[in-house]
């Protein structure tokens, strides 16, 4: 079987995801990165959520593409509003910005509460998401830097407390 190939930026978050983590991937896109994890064994399962249908029907045809559509739920949800706290404990938001990033786990209080694995790479606004996670209760434990072209990018595994 065919696997997917993740591109460095995307590699370097699922670098830090955990053997045997229950996965939610926000604003998935295509969902490559659930599906490589699944590929690899490092997962069971994976909700995928995306604001918009478009990129959600997209990850359906990744999934269904390597056979993988009955080990992922695909919701059209904003942030995490149509994720249940009880379903993971890994969750990845990466390729939007800071404050966006904020104001995902700003309605999602329950991330802190739960002492979830965030895996956080925001595309701008490094310093204010920084801020924002350091104000609300949250520690950025580890970074990782990748690089794709020109462009640096930067993961945060980001922990409460």
């Amino acid at each position: 079987m065919r696997t997917v190939e993740l591109t460095p930026r995307l590699r370097s978050v699922a670098e830090l995801v955990p053997r045997g983590a229950r996965f939610a991937d926000v604003g998935t896109d295509h969902a490559y990165l659930p599906v490589w994890l699944l590929q690899q064994g490092r997962i069971t399962g994976a909700v995928a959520s995306d604001l918009r249908p478009g990129p959600l029907e997209r990850a359906r045809g990744t999934a269904e593409k390597y056979g993988l559509t009955g080990r992922m739920d695909f919701r059209l949800c904003d942030g995490l509003s149509g994720i249940q706290p009880d379903e993971v404990n890994t969750i990845a938001i990466a390729g939007m910005g800071g404050e966006t990033i904020a104001a995902i786990l700003a309605a999602a209080p329950w991330t802190w509460e739960r002492e979830c694995l965030l895996l956080l790479q925001p595309m701008s606004a490094q310093p204010f998401l920084r801020r924002w996670l350091q104000a609300h209760g949250y520690t950025i434990r580890r970074e990782l830097l990748s690089r794709e072209g020109d462009t640096l990018y930067t993961t945060f595994e980001v922990y409460a407390g």
